[in-house]
């Protein structure tokens, strides 16, 4: 990992592992491993170890995260996934209207990052992720995925207030996350779904904006 982000030629192709459950159980047994760790041994994949703070903001209701959205498992046959079913701002047409009635933006407080440096001990052999953003991803949770992609053109008032609300997070989280640890993070996961394998959810101008 090492090499590779620093554009030298790595001993192996550095390997992160993302699947289902049910996808790990299956290539468990196939491969005859007891555990994910064996599993990740046996096919010299190394894991990235993923370090962050322990919430310790206010309590949601039961059944919703702390943006008030509501998630449930959905089965699709081959696997199980969970999927937001409620989306707190769908109902708002106006910033106005959001500003008026919607107060549950997290702040970065309500989070303890002083346990970050115990993630890491006997981790240090693999990379570690710490921090990053992806709020566009939250913001779909809000107000559901095919409101959020009409409001890029028809409330982009809306899409950039709630889009600084959950960036400004996302950046002060990564700031104390590197604080407790200075320059052990390798890695900051950074993402958007932008397109699939068929073209851009989005336009290449909404994209850049």
């Amino acid at each position: 990992w090492r090499a590779v982000l620093n554009h030298e030629k790595p001993d192996r192709v550095p390997m992160d592992y993302w699947a289902t459950g049910e996808a790990t159980n299956k290539l468990m047994q196939h491969l005859g491993c007891g555990s994910t760790q064996e599993m990740f041994e046996r096919l010299h994949i190394d894991r990235i170890a993923s370090v962050g703070p322990r919430y310790v903001g206010p309590t949601p209701p039961p059944g919703e995260d702390i943006y008030g959205c509501r998630h449930q498992n959905v089965d699709y046959g081959t696997g199980v996934y969970s999927e937001c079913v409620y989306h707190p701002l769908a109902k708002y047409e106006t910033l106005d209207e959001i500003k008026r009635n919607y107060d549950r933006w997290p702040k970065p407080d309500w989070y303890d990052y002083s346990e970050i440096p115990k993630q890491i001990v006997g981790n240090e052999a693999y990379p570690i992720r710490g921090g990053g953003s992806e709020p566009f991803l939250t913001y779909k949770s809000l107000r559901g995925q095919e409101q959020a992609f009409m409001d890029l053109i028809l409330h982009p008032e809306i899409v950039h207030f709630c889009l600084d609300k959950l960036f400004d997070l996302a950046y002060e989280n990564t700031r104390r996350i590197y604080e407790q640890i200075p320059g052990k993070v390798m890695i900051s996961y950074v993402a958007e779904d932008l397109g699939s394998q068929e073209g851009l959810l989005f336009s290449l101008e909404h994209i850049r904006e």
